[in-house]
């Protein structure tokens, strides 16, 4: 009997269970209902304003203060140093091969045989007339092995040893090997003893290690008596190559300077005239090509570049060129920090503006070898500032005029925000800041606010900037900005207007001109790497308004259906649970927003949707209590299926001041809107 009672207890409470429900037509599943919780959120004020710009006040009550940049002019708008990069060809103009003295003789026995048989006798000499002396041959191979002369001089000295008077002497110099005569010379009357020199232009001319000299005629007076004759008497020849500046040359070549030039180089920085600049960074490039078969050393100097009490000097070796090929080498000098003065070689004297001075010469460094080298053969140096950033200059930075045109910014003080709102109290000041040592001219043409959002655009109108500002130029040592302020209220303005219009933009047209009356500093502008000329908007208000429709909006993350047992949701009702400490009414609705972005439905209607004022202490204006309304949506079978594809929620609340209440109501920081959004509804139980 206990068994039997146990198993209709059992059955008994499935039945119950099973009569609660509503079954479906396929006999596998019920429906149940629940109540869930969906989602929350809570609108603050800094859901319609820019979060950095309310500020609390002492009471808790808000103050609105909001700065936006209107205009901004920098160095780079000023003052520029262009990349810049010279090159200087150096020829070798100045290449000199080494003087050289070579010695020969001719004996008389060379000229008169018959002198060897007659060694030591004394006699009387008749007349003489040679024709047929042998060459002397000269070796020039210590000077080089062949050289094309742009400029040069021999010089031919004949010391005559003999104990007669040479009445005539006719020979040439000439190039051994290819016999070309480089010297056609006659010499007349040489006494016993006496030297002559005859001189010959070398230029153009080629010579080659291997000369001789050959002696056409050689003709000599007779003695006036007994002589004593000494085959060994001779004449001896002295060659001396000078001044020889070689169009090219194979030869030893010896170490010597073979380019210096010491000048001014001129740089223009944007119609800036720079006396000084310091830089923060940047690089001397050079670049050395040479064409030249031997070392060579490249010195470049600046010496007003300093930093630390030390110019710039670099010292560049440059390896021998390959026969018909170029060898090169680059260098990157930072220039950080250093100090260049562009007042020229003489600062003081000259007072130059963009011309530094730079110093380059180029040696040759013999290695002892012979080399081809030819005038043809250069060295191209290329130097130049690279990448330069002043940290601080002086000069004169020209009359710039820079005009912005119509141009617009982002002002988001009112992010989020639409309707009209009507604040108490506004403020404005236009903030003008020059870090430039420069006077400048600001002519602010128009200042719009405009509102995309329904397309409207309010002008300021504003006393104070009726006519264009002059603002002074700042201060150095100490460095200090120069500055004005001017106030726009709305009893010299219409700023109200302006910021009813609820701003997403402010369009505005300006003009500025620095140094507007010219080079009155005399060169003593000056601009730091951080100098900034910038018009700056700052808006001032207490938070008290009144609101005709504004707007609060928020978003969330909705995808009820992709876990848990919302899967199983067929149908029920949305509860929004708002409970609102504003001291404003608000009508709440809800978009459904689906993947793409698409607004697909909305769950409240708009006539079931009013959510109540907080409740206001009438001493103190202040709301004591919030209010909590309850806004219900139905939501069929089919409505329900479509909120599968939806993925965010967008909550838009539009508040109001109460009817009939014209007086700006005072926000204070703990004032809020929380909604809570939940769902009651009918489940599908599956067994």
């Amino acid at each position: 009997m206990k068994t039997y009672t146990k198993y209709f207890g059992a059955l008994l409470a499935i039945l119950i269970a099973l009569s609660s429900c509503r079954r479906d037509e396929d006999y596998s599943s019920w429906d149940t209902g629940l109540l869930t919780p969906i989602a929350n959120t809570s609108l603050t004020i800094s859901d319609m304003l820019k979060d950095s710009s309310v500020r609390q006040n002492a009471d808790s009550s808000l103050q609105l203060v909001f700065e936006q940049d209107l205009y901004t002019a920098d160095v780079k708008d000023f003052f520029i140093v262009p990349d810049t990069e010279l090159k200087t060809t150096l020829t070798l103009e100045k290449l000199e091969l080494t003087d050289k003295t070579i010695n020969e003789s001719i004996t008389l026995g060379d000229i008169y045989p018959a002198a060897k048989l007659l060694n030591g006798q004394s006699l009387a000499i008749p007349a003489q007339s040679i024709t047929s002396i042998p060459a002397t041959p000269i070796d020039g191979s210590e000077l080089f092995q062949t050289a094309i002369l742009k400029e040069g001089y021999m010089d031919v000295s004949l010391h005559n040893g003999f104990p007669v008077t040479i009445e005539e002497v006719e020979f040439n110099l000439l190039n051994k090997v290819t016999g070309k005569i480089l010297v056609v010379s006659k010499m007349t009357n040489i006494l016993p003893g006496e030297s002559k020199t005859v001189t010959t232009d070398l230029a153009g001319k080629q010579v080659d290690a291997s000369m001789e000299i050959k002696v056409i005629s050689l003709k000599t007076y007779a003695t006036s008596g007994p002589v004593v004759i000494n085959s060994n008497d001779k004449v001896d020849i002295v060659i001396n190559v000078r001044g020889l500046r070689p169009l090219s040359a194979t030869a030893i070549f010896p170490s010597q300077s073979v380019y210096t030039r010491d000048e001014n180089e001129i740089y223009y920085f944007k119609g800036a005239e720079v006396k000084k600049m310091r830089l923060k960074s940047g690089k001397l490039r050079l670049h050395i090509v040479s064409t030249i078969q031997e070392n060579m050393t490249v010195n470049y100097s600046i010496p007003h570049a300093v930093k630390n009490g030390v110019s710039v000097h670099e010292v560049m070796k440059v390896p021998p060129a390959p026969p018909g090929g170029s060898s090169d080498i680059f260098r990157d000098i930072p220039l950080d920090g250093y100090t260049i003065d562009m007042r020229g070689k003489n600062p003081v004297v000259d007072d130059l503006v963009n011309s530094f001075w730079n110093i380059r010469d180029v040696t040759l460094d013999s290695s002892g070898k012979i080399n081809s080298i030819s005038l043809n053969d250069s060295i191209y140096v290329y130097f130049g500032l690279i990448d330069m950033v002043p940290e601080w200059a002086e000069g004169y930075f020209a009359q710039q005029n820079l005009t912005t045109g119509k141009n617009t910014l982002d002002f988001d003080l009112f992010k989020g925000s639409s309707g009209t709102i009507d604040f108490d109290k506004i403020k404005l000041t236009l903030d003008i800041t020059n870090g430039i040592g420069a006077d400048a001219l600001i002519n602010i043409k128009s200042i719009s606010a405009l509102n995309t959002r329904i397309g409207s655009s309010v002008p300021l109108n504003a006393t104070p900037l009726n006519s264009p500002i002059t603002i002074n130029p700042a201060t150095d040592n100490p460095f200090s900005e120069s500055k004005l302020t001017y106030n726009i209220d709305e009893n010299n303005s219409n700023i109200k207007a302006f910021i009813k219009n609820l701003p997403d933009k402010i369009e505005y047209d300006m003009d500025v001109t620095t140094n507007p009356n010219g080079n009155v500093r005399l060169w003593k502008d000056f601009i730091y790497d951080y100098s900034k000329l910038v018009a700056k908007l700052q808006v001032s208000m207490p938070l008290s308004f009144t609101a005709n429709n504004l707007s609060l909006t928020d978003t969330l993350a909705f995808d009820m259906f992709s876990t848990g047992n919302l899967s199983r949701v067929k149908e029920g009702t949305f509860n929004i649970i708002v409970d609102n400490s504003f001291p404003l009414s608000a009508n709440v609705q809800m978009y459904v927003i689906d993947g793409k972005g698409a607004v697909t439905d909305s769950i409240m209607l708009q006539q079931h949707s009013l959510v109540l004022a907080g409740d206001i202490d009438p001493g103190t204006g202040k709301v004591i209590s919030s209010k909590r309304s309850v806004l219900k949506a139905y939501f069929s079978r089919e409505r329900m299926n479509d909120l599968k594809y939806a993925r965010r929620l967008l909550i838009k609340a539009t508040f109001n001041t109460p009817v009939g209440n014209s007086t700006p109501v005072k926000i204070f920081s703990s004032y809020k809107f929380d909604i809570k959004l939940t769902g009651d509804f009918v489940y599908e139980q599956r067994f």
